[in-house]
């Protein structure tokens, strides 16, 4: 069975973390981006340098289909998937080297199915015909974030700037929530 990730574009038919939103994202990744190679970035104070600029991020958060109408029918087993949040690259796609965002794709699904766990290397007894022996991402916090285009090491330390500023973003965007302030049982 193959995976599907679904995309921003068809996420109306399933809700997504409510406090986690494609404007999140795109400040999450352009916040590494400028963390990363901005003026006095941390790459270029330590004796650690890219072998390009180039690169593409992507962004993957839990999604469910909405049946709470019909009381929850898949209880306690409900199904969630992959929902693609947000992904964007870094420099022109058109004249990257490689393949950057389809292997961050492939880097991000492997990390969703726990067949790359985040580590140096790759795992070769979960590797899958088509599937990318790269690694360079994340996944904690339900979330994953996973970059192509620099040295794995680097890409890995992106991806994990993203997830921990989304992590923290969406818990601001909790605490001014009024269903944080009203003390809601259940999130409006």
């Amino acid at each position: 069975m193959e995976e599907t990730v679904v995309t921003e574009t068809q996420q109306d038919s399933l809700i997504t973390p409510k406090f986690l939103t494609v404007p999140m994202a795109r400040s999450a990744i352009h916040g590494a981006f400028t963390l990363v190679f901005g003026p006095g970035g941390c790459l270029w104070s330590l004796p650690v340098k890219p072998i390009r600029t180039d690169c593409h991020v992507v962004i993957l958060v839990p999604g469910m289909t909405d049946h709470r109408a019909e009381d929850y029918p898949d209880w306690p087993a409900y199904p969630t998937k992959p929902v693609c949040l947000y992904e964007e690259s870094r420099g022109d796609p058109s004249k990257f080297k490689h393949p950057f965002a389809n292997i961050a794709r492939c880097k991000a699904l492997q990390l969703w199915t726990d067949r790359n766990d985040g580590r140096t290397g790759c795992i070769p007894h979960l590797l899958f015909p088509g599937d990318t022996p790269w690694w360079g991402g994340v996944k904690r916090h339900g979330l994953v974030a996973a970059c192509s285009g620099l040295q794995p090491h680097l890409d890995q330390l992106i991806a994990g700037i993203v997830v921990d500023s989304l992590v923290a973003l969406a818990h601001e965007a909790w605490l001014a929530s009024p269903d944080q302030e009203q003390r809601a049982n259940f999130l409006t």
